[in-house]
C-alpha cells in the first residue's frame, strides 16, 4: 500500500498562510532543498488542492524556480511528476501532467493509496491537510517551522474536535533557523 505524506510549512503559530493568503515569509535554504528532494525522489504522484495547485501552476513551469535558486532536480520532479487535483471548483488543470478529482478527498486519497506504485505527497494545501488528518489517512507528516509568529491567517490543523497522536521520528534545524519534523501517526 502506498503511504501518504504532508510536506507542508508553517509559522510558529500554526499558520499556513498570513491573513494576506501570503507565502513571502518563506525563505528557503539548500538544506531545505535537499529535504525537499528526498521526499520527491520517494514519490510517483503529487496531490494538491485547487488553491496550491493554482499557485504552484503559475510558478514552477516558468524560469521563475531557477532564477530563485532552485535545485534543477526540485524543478523537474514538481513539473513531470503526475499531479492530482482533489478540488469540486477548478475548470481546467493545465499545467500537465494533471488530473482533477471531484470526488470526496477521504475517497480519493484511500483510491490512490490501494493503486499501485510509489508514495504519495500532499504539497501545501492546508484545507485538504486538515481533511485528511480528521479521516486519518495521513502516514507522514513532514512539516517545517519557520520561526516567524504571524498573529494570524489560516490555520494548519483545523479540527478541535480530535486528537492525533503522533511519534517523532527524525528532526532537522537549518541554517535558516527551520525547524524540520517528521512525523508518523501512533496506531491503537
Amino acid at each position: 500500500m502506498r503511504r501518504l505524506i504532508v510536506d507542508i510549512i508553517m509559522s510558529l503559530d500554526g499558520y499556513y498562510t498570513d491573513p494576506n493568503n501570503s507565502i513571502d515569509w518563506f525563505d528557503f535554504d539548500p538544506g531545505e532543498h535537499e529535504w525537499s528532494t528526498d521526499i520527491l525522489r520517494r514519490v510517483d504522484t503529487i496531490i494538491f488542492g485547487r488553491r496550491t495547485y493554482e499557485e504552484f501552476s503559475t510558478f514552477w513551469p516558468t524560469p521563475r524556480p531557477k532564477a530563485n535558486g532552485f535545485k534543477p532536480e526540485i524543478i523537474q520532479r514538481l513539473n513531470e511528476l503526475p499531479k492530482v487535483v482533489i478540488s469540486k471548483s477548478l475548470g481546467d488543470a493545465p499545467w500537465k501532467p494533471s488530473v482533477i478529482e471531484r470526488g470526496s478527498p477521504a475517497e480519493t486519497i484511500s483510491n490512490l493509496k490501494d493503486q499501485s506504485g510509489k508514495d504519495l505527497v500532499l504539497l501545501g494545501s492546508g484545507t485538504l491537510v486538515a481533511a485528511l488528518a480528521r479521516d486519518g489517512l495521513i502516514d507522514e507528516y513532514r512539516v517545517r517551522i519557520r520561526p516567524i509568529i504571524l498573529g494570524s491567517g489560516r490555520p494548519l490543523f483545523v479540527d478541535r474536535n480530535a486528537r492525533h497522536a503522533l511519534k517523532l521520528v527524525g528532526s532537522k534545524v537549518f541554517e535558516n533557523g527551520v525547524l524540520a519534523a517528521h512525523y508518523e501517526p501512533i496506531l491503537s
